[in-house]
């Protein structure tokens, strides 16, 4: 605190160092900010890069799935309403529309392109057989999801939904709707009741746990039944 002595000058000085001292701590402040500033856009930049160097290297493993090629091996052709019911119990929802994420990951997780999914597997198990064995667990994957993102962009879902459905296993030895629906309940899957078809595609999910011709399997495959049913009923 300036004397009396000191006066006005005193005074001047002391408001001098304080404003001094404050510009000072402004400064340091800035610096920082521009520092934290050209950190953040380093990190995001190399996120970015990332990113972008999965994203082509994912796309370089892509099978390219030829539509004719999957038309060619359909056997049947699913209704509309087949489709959404199908769609419910692979999906989760009635729209059986494939869903093109932004992300890569949400592809990696996501159950809603579930059809895709499994004619990637299916086409690649048939055409590139020998590499796809070679390959590791990890390679498979990525080859899995890269060929995935392929149908989602290349082909529509009807196409795939006929493809499995004509392709995949039922259980006891039936491959094919067409089979199954003649084995199970004696009759061609254009006249299956909206139950049965449920019952299929239960099957087509998983052939063990939903075997409904299994007495263990009775109860759990008809409550099943009873879920589906319903949110396709109120759909």
């Amino acid at each position: 605190k300036p004397t009396q002595a000191q006066g006005l000058c005193g005074l001047t000085h002391c408001y001098t160092d304080t404003r001094t001292g404050v510009l000072g701590e402004k400064r340091k402040m800035k610096v920082i900010l521009k520092i934290l500033k050209y950190v953040f856009i380093i990190l995001f930049s190399l996120i970015l890069i990332l990113y972008v160097s999965l994203n082509i290297y994912v796309k370089s493993k892509e099978v390219k799935v030829d539509k004719n090629e999957l038309l060619r091996l359909s056997t049947i052709s699913l209704s509309e309403e087949q489709i959404k019911i199908a769609s419910i119990v692979l999906n989760g929802n009635s729209n059986p529309e494939f869903h093109n994420y932004i992300f890569l990951i949400n592809d990696a997780f996501s159950k809603r392109n579930y059809v895709a999914l499994a004619t990637a597997f299916s086409y690649i198990g048939e055409h590139d057989n020998d590499n796809f064995r070679k390959s590791t667990s990890n390679e498979r994957r990525i080859i899995e999801l890269a060929t995935k993102r392929f149908i989602m962009k290349k082909i529509d879902y009807v196409t795939c939904y006929n493809y499995i459905f004509s392709k995949y296993y039922f259980g006891n030895n039936m491959y094919g709707l067409s089979d199954a629906s003649n084995f199970y309940f004696s009759k061609q899957y254009t006249e299956l009741t909206d139950k049965e078809f449920i019952s299929l595609c239960l099957l087509l999910h998983n052939p063990t746990y939903y075997d409904f011709r299994n007495e263990k399997n009775r109860k759990r495959c008809e409550e099943e039944l009873s879920r589906i049913y319903l949110l396709y009923q109120k759909e």
